[in-house]
C-alpha cells in the first residue's frame, strides 16, 4: 500500500457494510450500494448514470493530453464518489502513470479503493480520504503537480477552482462540471453574482450564457494567480455544463485571456443582442427602442471549443461503444459551431415573435448561408441555430424557409 493510500487490500476482502449491485461502464465493473443510482435513490457515495457521455468525453480529452506528454499521465479526481470518473482513467487511457482519486466521505474512499482493487487497477490508482481542496493543496509544489485535474462536485465547481489551478502542471488541462443551473441560469441571479462574478440572463440562450460564466469565473481566477486558463473544449448536456481548459502559467497570456471577458446586453422585445468587451451603458434597444432589455456579465466572450481539439476527438472515438451516436452527433455540433459567435437563436422563439409556423433549422441555417452570412446548428438546442446576421434577416429567413 502506498503512504498515501486510504485503505489497504485487506479492506477488499472483508465484507462491504451494505449491500451492493454491479454494473459495468465503459472497461470498468463497478460493486455499488444498493439505491446509489441516481434512478433509485440518493446516497453519500453517488454514483450518476445520467453522466455516462460526459465521462466518456473526459477520456478522449485524456487520450488527446496523453499524446502531447512525455512520459505518463497524471490525473487527479478528488471529489470520486464510486470511483467510476478515476477508474475508467487509469483502465481506458494508454500511459497512465497515476490516477489520484480522494472524496470525504470514508465509505466513498474505501468503495473507491475495493472497485480498484476488484478492476486490478490498484497498481495504478492511490485513494485517499480528504477534502477536496486540502487533497489538491498537497499537489500545488513543483514534482507534485498534475496533467489533469477533474472537478466532478454536486452543485458548483467554484470553491475548488483555486486550489485546482495551482496544482496544475504547465499546459495541463482543468476539467469542471457545474449542476447548479437554476443559479446559472437566471433564476437566482444574485447567488450567481456572488459565486460566478457575473449576472445571468433569463433568455433563449440561457445554457450558452451558464458556460461563459463559468468560464469567465475560471479565467479570472487564473488571472489573480498570474496564470491563463483558455478554454479547448466545452458543452452543455441533459441537467449540466462541462468546461476543459488548458492551464498556462503566463501573465502575458493571461492578460490576453482577460480581454475576452465582456457582456451581453440583450431585447426582450426584439431578440436582438449586442456583444460588448466593455460594459455598454444602454438603457434601450438600438434596434427598437425598447426598455425592455437586461444584460449578462461580465463573462466570457472567446471561443470555447478549439476545432483542432474537437477534430482529433472525433478520430480518437471508439464507434463501437456504447451511446457513441449520441456522443458522434455531439461532437459534430461542436466542430461546426466552434467559429460562431456568441448566443445563438431558436427557431421556435422567432416564429412565436412574428407569427408564422416553424421550419427546419437546418433550412433557416442553408438559408442565412445563401445570404452571405456566417451560420451553423448548435448543440445547445436542436432547434437552435448560430449567426452572425441581423435580427432582420433572421426574421426574413425564417419567413422564406416556411
Amino acid at each position: 500500500m502506498r503512504k498515501y493510500c486510504y485503505v489497504g487490500r485487506s479492506a477488499v476482502n472483508s465484507k462491504l457494510a451494505f449491500s451492493t449491485y454491479s454494473l459495468v461502464e465503459g472497461a470498468v465493473k463497478l460493486t455499488l450500494p444498493l439505491g446509489l443510482d441516481s434512478t433509485r435513490g440518493r446516497s453519500s457515495i453517488f454514483y450518476n448514470s445520467r453522466m455516462v457521455l460526459n465521462r466518456d468525453i473526459s477520456i478522449l480529452i485524456a487520450r488527446s493530453l496523453q499524446s502531447e506528454v512525455k512520459g505518463g499521465l497524471r490525473i487527479c479526481d478528488p471529489m470520486t464518489g464510486s470511483g467510476v470518473r478515476g477508474l475508467r482513467y487509469a483502465a481506458e487511457v494508454d500511459g497512465v502513470d497515476r490516477v489520484l482519486l480522494s472524496d470525504i466521505e470514508p465509505d466513498a474512499a474505501a468503495l473507491s479503493y475495493y472497485n480498484a482493487v476488484s478492476n486490478n487497477l490498484d497498481g495504478r490508482v492511490d485513494v485517499q480520504c480528504m477534502d477536496a481542496n486540502v487533497f489538491l493543496s498537497l499537489h500545488s509544489v513543483p514534482g507534485k503537480r498534475l496533467h489533469l485535474i477533474d472537478l466532478d462536485p454536486y452543485g458548483s465547481p467554484v470553491p475548488f477552482i483555486d486550489s485546482a489551478i495551482r496544482a496544475i502542471l504547465k499546459s495541463g488541462v482543468l476539467a469542471m462540471t457545474a449542476t447548479d443551473m437554476a443559479v446559472l441560469c437566471g433564476v437566482k441571479p444574485h447567488a450567481c453574482i456572488r459565486r460566478y462574478g457575473g449576472r445571468p440572463l433569463r433568455a433563449e440562450y440561457s445554457r450558452e450564457v451558464a458556460l461563459r460564466l463559468l468560464a469567465g469565473a475560471l479565467v479570472t481566477s487564473a488571472g489573480r494567480q498570474g496564470m491563463a486558463a483558455e478554454p479547448v473544449f466545452a458543452h452543455s448536456t441533459d441537467h449540466y455544463i462541462r468546461l476543459y481548459a488548458r492551464i498556462k502559467r503566463s501573465a502575458t497570456e493571461a492578460n490576453r485571456i482577460l480581454q475576452e471577458m465582456g457582456y451581453i446586453h440583450h431585447c426582450f422585445r426584439c431578440l436582438s443582442r449586442v456583444v460588448s468587451r466593455d460594459q455598454p451603458k444602454i438603457r434601450k434597444c438600438r434596434r427598437c427602442g425598447s426598455v425592455q432589455t437586461s444584460q449578462a456579465g461580465p463573462l466570457f466572450l472567446g471561443r470555447l471549443t478549439d476545432k483542432t481539439l474537437c477534430s482529433r476527438l472525433i478520430r480518437l472515438q471508439d464507434p463501437r461503444s456504447s451511446g457513441s451516436g449520441r456522443l458522434r452527433r455531439l461532437l459534430s455540433l461542436e466542430l461546426e459551431e466552434a467559429d460562431a459567435p456568441p448566443t445563438y437563436y431558436t427557431v421556435d422563439t422567432i416564429c412565436e415573435r412574428v407569427g408564422t409556423r416553424t421550419p427546419s433549422p437546418v433550412s433557416v441555417v442553408e438559408g442565412l448561408r445563401a445570404c452571405g452570412y456566417t451560420a451553423s446548428r448548435t448543440h445547445f438546442t436542436g432547434g437552435g441555430f448560430k449567426t452572425d446576421a441581423p435580427v432582420e434577416a433572421i426574421i426574413n429567413t425564417v419567413r422564406e424557409s416556411v
